[in-house]
Order: C-alpha cells, then sequence, then structure tokens
C-alpha cells in the first residue's frame, strides 16, 4: 500500500461521505480523491518526475490534505515548510532540499513569495500575484490516477525540517511504508473509529501536522480544519459539528478550559477523546478537563525522526492518577504496540530500571536518515535503534518518563539536573499557569537552573515566589533548586506550541 492510496481507497468505499470541512466548504471522499489527481497530473504535467520535491508553504487550509495525497500519488515528495520561518530560513530549505516547484497560500506571499520565486513554478492558493492560480491548476489536470508503475513502498513521501535547536534545520526522510506504519500503529493505540470527526488547529506543517493527515483520515473519517487555534471558535466548532477528537497543547487546554469555566453552558457531550504531548499535563488539569469536557484524555512522545508518536498514555491511565496513582504525573505513557525503548548509558549499554539516560527507539515508522548528512544519520540512527537526543527513564510497569533533551540538561555543580523534574513540581502550584526551566551561566557551579513563569491572573508575585521556594525545598534537592524566578506575561512559543527554551536563554543568559 502507498499514501496516494488512503483517499482512493476511501472514495470507492465512501464516495458520498464528508471528507473534509473547512468553513462553509465542504468536500467528499470522492471530491477529495479527484481534486488529489488533478493536482498530480498537473504537477507533471508541468516537467515534475517522481522523486523530485515540492515545498509546500501554507497555513492551515482544506488544500493541505489534498496536496499530501496528489503529491503521495505522483511519487513527488513533499516538504512542508513553517509558515513562521524568515525568508533566509525558508531559502536554507529550498535549497538544502533542492525543491524544484513550490505550492504558497496567498497569506505567505508578501513575506516569502520574492524567496520562493526562485523556484522552476509556483501554484498560489487563494490568489496569483505570485504564481499560477491554484484552482486554475486544478482545471487544467485530469481526473485519473496518476501514481507511476515504479512507486514502491520504500519510496520517499515527505521530507520534513526540523526545528534547527542545534544550527541549520535537517531534513528528515519519510518514506510511504514509514507512515503507513505509523497510521496502523496510531490508529490502534487512539482506538481510532470510521464514524469519528476530527478537529485539527495544530498546524499541517508540522510531524505532528503531517502523521494527523494520514491517521485522521485512514478510515474515511471526516476532518474539520481551523486555520489557527482559537478557543471560542473551538468550542463552538465542537458543537455545532459534533466533534469527537481534537488534538492539544496543555497551554491550548488552559486557555479552552477557561472559556468552559467563564461562559454559558456548552454541549460537548459529542468529544470521546482529547490527544495531548509536549508536556504532562498537571493532575489537576486533568481532573478540571475531564469534568468540564467530559472526555477522555491521552497523551504521548514522539519524534519526527521516528515517523510520529512512540508511546501512549491512554485512559485509563489518566483515570488512574486523577485516582492517586502519582507514579504516572510525570509520565508520558508506554510504548506503543510497533516500539520498543531503551535506556542507555553513553556507551550503549542498557541502565536498569528507574535510571535516567538517553532514549534509543526501535519502530517501523523510522525515518529513513536526515537528507543529505551521512554523518549526522550514523550518528542518530545507528543499527541498533534511534538514538534520540532526549533523556529519560523506565520506571518498573515500563512507562517512560522524559527528563529532557541532553541539550537542555543543566550541569550545576558537576550534577545533573533535569528541567522536566523541577517543571512539574512547579506546575503543580495553583497560580502557575505555565513553566520552564533553562540553565543559565554561573561561575561557581557552572550552570544553575532558572524558573521562568507565567502567574494565573493578577497575583503577589513576591508572595508566589517565597511559595514556589517551600515548594521546590519540600520536593527536591538542594541542588535542583531554582536559584532564580523569572516572571513573564507569556513565554516564546515555536509552531507546535513547545516552549522555545533556546530563547530563554538567549534572553536571560
Amino acid at each position: 500500500m502507498l499514501v496516494g492510496d488512503i483517499p482512493r481507497r476511501n472514495a470507492r468505499r465512501y464516495p458520498t461521505k464528508t471528507a473534509l470541512v473547512h468553513g462553509n466548504t465542504r468536500l467528499t471522499w470522492a471530491a477529495l480523491d479527484e481534486r488529489a489527481d488533478r493536482l498530480a497530473t498537473h504537477l507533471l504535467s508541468r516537467g515534475l518526475r517522481m522523486g523530485d520535491r515540492v515545498a509546500v508553504c501554507a497555513r492551515n487550509c482544506l488544500e493541505w490534505p489534498e496536496m499530501v495525497f496528489a503529491l503521495a500519488k505522483a511519487g513527488l515528495v513533499a516538504v512542508p515548510v513553517n509558515v513562521r520561518l524568515s525568508a533566509d530560513e525558508v531559502a536554507h530549505v529550498l535549497g538544502d532540499s533542492g525543491a524544484r516547484a513550490g505550492i504558497v497560500h496567498t497569506d505567505q506571499t508578501q513575506t516569502l513569495g520574492e524567496v520562493m520565486s526562485g523556484l522552476e513554478f509556483l501554484l498560489e492558493i487563494g490568489g496569483n500575484e505570485a504564481g499560477e492560480d491554484y484552482e486554475t491548476a486544478l482545471a487544467k489536470g485530469r481526473a485519473v490516477d496518476p501514481t507511476p508503475a515504479g512507486l514502491d513502498p520504500s519510496d520517499v513521501q515527505f521530507l520534513l525540517y526540523t526545528s534547527g535547536t542545534t544550527g541549520r534545520a535537517k531534513g528528515v526522510v519519510n518514506e510511504h511504508r514509514g507512515m503507513l506504519a505509523q497510521v496502523l500503529d496510531t490508529s490502534i493505540s487512539t482506538e481510532a473509529r470510521h464514524s469519528d470527526v476530527m478537529l485539527a488547529t495544530t498546524p499541517f506543517f508540522t510531524a505532528g501536522g503531517m502523521v494527523r493527515t494520514l491517521s485522521w483520515l485512514y478510515l474515511g473519517q471526516t476532518m474539520v480544519i481551523h486555520p489557527r487555534f482559537d478557543p471560542e471558535a473551538l468550542v463552538d466548532e465542537i458543537e455545532r459539528s459534533r466533534i469527537t477528537m481534537t488534538t492539544f497543547i496543555p497551554t491550548m487546554l488552559h486557555r479552552t478550559l477557561r472559556i468552559l469555566e467563564e461562559g454559558p453552558p456548552r454541549d460537548m457531550s459529542s468529544l470521546r477523546r482529547i490527544s495531548y504531548g509536549s508536556a504532562p499535563v498537571p493532575v489537576g488539569l486533568a481532573r478540571k478537563a475531564m469534568d468540564l469536557l467530559g472526555c477522555d484524555l491521552q497523551q504521548r512522545y514522539g519524534l519526527t525522526e521516528a515517523g510520529g508518536q512512540v508511546t501512549i498514555l491512554g485512559p485509563a491511565e489518566h483515570r488512574d492518577m486523577i485516582a492517586g496513582r502519582t507514579g504516572l504525573l510525570t509520565s508520558c505513557g508506554r510504548e506503543t504496540p510497533h516500539a520498543e525503548i531503551r535506556i542507555v548509558d553513553a556507551d550503549g549499554a542498557e541502565l536498569p530500571v528507574g535510571e535516567v539516560g538517553e532514549i534509543v527507539i526501535r519502530c517501523d515508522s523510522l525515518a529513513r536518515g536526515y537528507w543529505n548528512m551521512p554523518e549526522q544519520t550514523a550518528e542518530v540512527f545507528r543499527p541498533d535503534g534511534l538514538w534520540s537526543g532526549d533523556l529519560g527513564r523506565l520506571d518498573e510497569d515500563g512507562y517512560l518518563h522524559i527528563a529532557g533533551r541532553k541539550t537542555d540538561m543543566i550541569i550545576s555543580g558537576g550534577f545533573n539536573v533535569y528541567p522536566a523534574e523541577l517543571e512539574r513540581v512547579l506546575s503543580g502550584h495553583a497560580q502557575v499557569d505555565l513553566v520552564a526551566v533553562v540553565g543559565l551561566p554561573d561561575a561557581e557551579w557552572g550552570e544553575t537552573p532558572a524558573a521562568v513563569i507565567v502567574p494565573k491572573g493578577t497575583t503577589d508575585l513576591g508572595a508566589l515566589e517565597d511559595e514556589l521556594r517551600v515548594l521546590c525545598r519540600a520536593q527536591l534537592a538542594g541542588y535542583k533548586q531554582p536559584r532564580s524566578f523569572v516572571f513573564r506575561p507569556s513565554l516564546p512559543l515555536g509552531p507546535a506550541g513547545k516552549i522555545l527554551k533556546r530563547e530563554l536563554r538567549a534572553e536571560l543568559g
């Protein structure tokens, strides 16, 4: 099976069922499959050949899934481009990937149109200032299956550039078969249903967005697309479209619950599950979410290099956590059916239960490696698995607990301090909305932890700092104590909602 078979087979089975919804526009499965065929045949008619890379720079829109499927059908390689990148960063992605063509949303033409104009040709969604109008291009295409005879599951489906926290972004090479393995694993782990109505608010251009495009449509589900996260619009959509599942990060969950707490009663009864990642949800927030939303929660952990999620903390564990199983508070779950996780030391020796080391992953969805970077590929993608760069430990029940990135680890006075430990304790305070712990240079200790706090509402910051120090002294060893507390109205977030610690370190250091 190939990725392009997803819309083709669902169009055969459910031709009149709604596949995509965006505002007042709806596409059936038959229409989605035909539009993907037309886009694919048009791109091939412009001279592109199997294996060529096509950059896609667009905010959330109805066209995203059909672009993903069209490129997959044609044997072309999708290169998602983060719409928040600077022109210089986009130029790096285009140059490094060797993209020949691009598809850009009209919203991005003002800032990125010039840098993308160097491609052989460009399609523009919603306009024609920078390239050929997207709908005109589709009209020129043919409603026939464009799949090349030689396209194989081992061929590349998309090339996704990492955030570049250690320098220039690296392209992660994902194959058709790896992504389909991830789709199957995700569908099983999340108990997906054909009848699900999924709400997409997080960006499509991330690894999670690419996995979501495939796994949320694999069984012939319906996907409702929002251009961005808006808690008011999200709550309205859950009521109107009878949404059954969506994906949050903890910051999004906070904001949505405020709407439900402060506003009139809303009908959330259709919602059966919320999936979240990037950080554990404090037990108080989890309880509130399950009470106000009336649904189950699931947490996941994964990487772009792993093709998506490799652990899941399911609804039953969340209920156990709320009931007092405190050992789950820091966990992101156990291995999904297709994943194997080991914790190793620097030499690759497996560590005993409870000891912190690097997380090494084996799974069917592993990426092929980094694009044109053989040395980095050999360092990370080893014969014994993917060396993730994340630190963690496994407990006696097989649950994974993340300690942070190796690059985030703080070495203070010769001791290792893992920011996730401090963040767990600090986020347990009722007046803390968000927290990030970073290491700052220190002449005596080498590094010391600094806690950056976003408080809830209006509060006495001096009193809050005193309470947080008491809390840390009660729950953390002396060498782990934050040496400073910094209060901010917000934290810098990346496109997927993750806190950008490198920016905090640069600001505070």
